[in-house]
């Protein structure tokens, strides 16, 4: 076979190579963005509710329940389940001594929230940012976040053999700050090879573009160039700077208002949803036929004790 058949058979370019190693590079510089940047903004916004927050008690409402496989499918890729929603009314806010609000506040809000104890709770206390009335948290949730930026994270003792008992689901595993460093050690070291592995591509181009009329060294350091100096930085610092003011405004201004009749509250069990159906009074476990019924405690943190 001569060199010129020989060079004829079908291969896969270096130049495409370089785009997969480039493509690839622009993902894991986003995610090494994400962690070292966007968690810890995260987790500065998490902690001012320690310094700035005021309490107020709230209720939070869980649905803890799959209905049906779609149901199930959204919450296992989107981890819907772990969601909820605070009800908390707005005039305790306004008539908190350290309220620095302007504006005018009256009614309930509901708003969806992050929970690590997924279970209904009323009567909790709510940790909300003066300058942002709309900003309320659960505080137990957010010590459970908290707890999550140390090495280890601790679930409160006990919770989840109640919460089995409960039929409920149990506190969900947090990642430790140990796992984040390994996760931006394992991101860096992509990172470092792809770019390398890059530049050898750009090379032998080099040695072949007067082979392969279809090679361009230029048009390969061009690509490189642009992808480093342009398109990673729009799209890994650019999109978690557009994603955490998504986030920042979810957590500290997002919110639905209603009237103080609007969110219906329960008299003595667990909350499935709000305004639509307006089920309460018993939990899951009672619904099934179940001989054991459970309400919530008058403690500030909500827990269930067992009525017979």
């Amino acid at each position: 076979m001569s060199d010129s058949e020989k060079f004829a058979d079908p291969r896969i370019r270096l130049t495409d190579i370089l785009y997969v190693y480039l493509t690839t590079w622009t993902l894991f510089a986003t995610l090494f963005i994400y962690m070292v940047w966007f968690v810890n903004k995260r987790r500065k916004l998490s902690k001012r509710y320690e310094k700035e927050g005021i309490v107020i008690l709230g209720d939070v409402l869980y649905d803890d329940q799959n209905h049906g496989p779609f149901t199930w499918i959204m919450n296992y890729l989107f981890r819907q389940n772990d969601y909820g929603y605070l009800v908390y009314d707005l005039e305790k806010v306004a008539n908190h001594p350290a309220c620095t609000y302007e504006g005018r506040l009256e009614g309930k809000i509901r708003k969806r929230v992050r929970v690590y104890y997924r279970y209904a709770r009323e009567q909790i206390s709510v940790l909300v940012i003066p300058k942002f009335p709309f900003s309320g948290q659960p505080k137990m949730d957010l010590e459970a976040d908290w707890a999550s930026f140390s090495e280890n994270y601790v679930v409160e003792e006990g919770y989840n053999e109640a919460a089995d008992d409960m039929n409920r689901a149990s506190v969900k595993t947090v990642m430790s700050r140990d796992r984040s460093w390994s996760i931006i050690f394992l991101s860096l070291g992509w990172m470092l090879f792809l770019l390398f592995s890059s530049i050898f591509v750009c090379l032998q181009i080099e040695d072949i573009e007067d082979i392969y009329q279809d090679e361009s060294s230029k048009w390969a350091w061009f690509v490189l160039m642009v992808t480093m100096a342009g398109v990673t930085p729009i799209v890994a610092i650019g999109g978690n700077l557009l994603r955490f003011k998504m986030y920042e405004r979810f957590i500290l201004k997002s919110g639905k208002k209603g009237k103080s009749g609007d969110f219906v509250g329960s008299g003595g069990g667990v909350i499935i949803t709000v305004g639509e159906s307006q089920r309460s009074g018993r939990s899951q476990s009672r619904e099934k036929g179940s001989t054991k019924q459970f309400e919530p405690s008058s403690g500030e943190d909500g827990s269930y004790v067992q009525m017979t």
